[in-house]
């Protein structure tokens, strides 16, 4: 009687363990999973408040964002060199300047800052023409998250509007800063021909 329960009792201790097993297994795939799932650092910022329009600054046609009948937060603008002027509204933090991280799903670049004066003080970075993160910007289908420093992230929805304006701004459509400002529409989420100056028509007037 004790030779046959000798067995019995081995093979219970052996599916004890094997479920074991199966357990730990289980919670390893569990957690694996987890990992796998998780969303990027910085999907899950909450996206600000406002929308992008077309503006004005210093003759200069631009895209900004920020709240309805509130001053911008961000802007986009074009220089004589055809390249991206990156503008979070802000001033300058004291010290040196940090650098501008911009993330657009798994894709961020890391521009080196400028601080301007005036009485719309800004924190500018330049997104050079031929750079390839340029049309990553164009072409963003999820949030546009800027971080600076320690400062609160800035998360901005995507919008036709950069693409339009950028494909200006390569093509030299946009007026350099301080230039003539005749003609340059400024309308909330403007079609896509809004942001170009129109010389006949003020030439008309």
């Amino acid at each position: 009687m004790i030779r046959f329960a000798l067995p019995v009792a081995f093979v219970l201790l052996a599916g004890c363990a094997r479920s074991e097993e199966a357990r730990y297994t289980q919670f390893d795939n569990n957690a694996t999973l987890s990992v796998n799932t998780a969303l990027p650092e910085g999907d899950d910022e909450e996206l600000a408040i406002g929308a992008w329009r077309t503006g004005l600054q210093a003759a200069q046609a631009v895209i900004e964002f920020g709240p309805a009948g509130a001053a911008p937060v961000y802007s986009i603008s074009c220089d004589g060199r055809r390249n991206l002027l990156l503008q979070r509204h802000s001033a300058a933090p004291p010290g040196d300047l940090p650098q501008m991280l911009i993330q657009i799903g798994s894709e961020n670049r890391r521009l080196a800052l400028v601080g301007t004066g005036g009485a719309t003080p800004m924190l500018r970075a330049t997104l050079p023409a031929n750079d390839p993160f340029r049309a990553v910007l164009i072409g963003a289908a999820s949030p546009i998250i800027i971080r600076i420093g320690d400062a609160e992230p800035l998360a901005m929805p995507p919008s036709p509007l950069i693409g339009t304006y950028a494909g200006q701004c390569a093509e030299g459509a946009a007026p350099p800063p301080g230039g003539p400002a005749n003609g340059v529409v400024a309308v909330e989420e403007a079609p896509a021909n809004a942001i170009a100056v129109n010389g006949a028509a003020a030439n008309a007037n």
